[in-house]
């Protein structure tokens, strides 16, 4: 997280939003639904789990869809209302805000098309969440996660190498002061003027209580209970077509299986639920 970045504290503004870019990714696969269920734009419901300040909502609206958003914390929520608002939005329907992590306000089988954009990685409760998606999702519905993997080499949020795979204990707090005193610090902007050992303090309780990271078998587990089908993205999806120096790797087919177990376990996960028939 760059000083510039904005973060969950910032109100949203237009000028933002004009920057904002969708993943590319999951429209590809709402288009998909939305053409196999013969839907209109307008007709397909599609939840943002984790949507913060509701960038991802606002934009889908903006292209005609029929988007939701829930999130677990009410800052970012509230964050977005005034520019809901402003857009003529009513952001008393369009999002809402999980109760004990539990999603009380859509209805039943509400959604055609679930997504998340590293949020998973977030999550501590992953049962209640496949059993909240269990009850939201339509059958034949589908849900798409795009998180990093467990084993990524860097962790994404503190920009620190091999932190997550140490346990959460002294050993990793010693660890983020070493890395904060060799000059890997990610310059998060709400601890600008913070002491060395104030930024480890908050690196490691962010770290500790934020962040869970989960092997793709556990996570499989998990929603295959929930009567999911539970698919992953290949890695040849992730466009590294065009990588020079994978884009050969990626042609070869007797490689594949093991460039898609790395993917799940070393690179992004992109995790397709389906929910069958009950």
């Amino acid at each position: 997280m760059s000083t510039e970045a904005m973060t969950k504290h910032d109100v949203l503004t237009e000028n933002e939003m004009s920057n904002f870019n969708f993943n590319q990714r999951i429209l590809k696969q709402i288009e998909l639904l939305r053409k196999k269920m013969n839907l209109e734009k307008n007709e397909i419901n599609i939840l943002d789990w984790g949507c913060g300040r509701g960038r991802a909502v606002i934009w889908l609206r903006a292209q005609g869809y029929n988007a939701f958003g829930t999130d677990i914390d009410p800052e970012p929520l509230t964050n977005c209302r005034d520019l809901l608002t402003d857009r003529g939005l009513d952001a008393e329907s369009i999002i809402s805000l999980l109760d004990g992590g539990i999603e009380k306000k859509f209805q039943e089988n509400f959604f055609h098309f679930c997504f998340s954009d590293g949020v998973f990685e977030h999550i501590k409760d992953i049962e209640q969440v496949a059993s909240n998606l269990k009850r939201l999702i339509a059958p034949g519905g589908v849900g798409v996660h795009f998180f990093p993997a467990h084993r990524h080499f860097v962790e994404i949020h503190l920009l620190m190498p091999f932190v997550h795979w140490l346990p959460k204990n002294k050993v990793r707090k010693i660890y983020i002061s070493l890395l904060l005193l060799l000059g890997r610090n990610p310059r998060w902007k709400e601890l600008h003027g913070k002491s060395r050992q104030e930024r480890a303090q908050a690196y490691y309780e962010y770290i500790v209580n934020k962040t869970y990271y989960r092997s793709p078998r556990k996570i499989k587990e998990v929603f295959t209970r929930h009567n999911f089908k539970v698919d992953f993205i290949s890695f040849a999806d992730f466009g590294l077509e065009n990588h020079p120096l994978l884009k050969k790797l990626v042609k070869l087919k007797r490689l594949q299986p093991l460039l898609n177990w790395g993917m799940r376990n070393f690179g992004q996960v992109g995790l397709v639920i389906t929910k069958k028939a009950d």
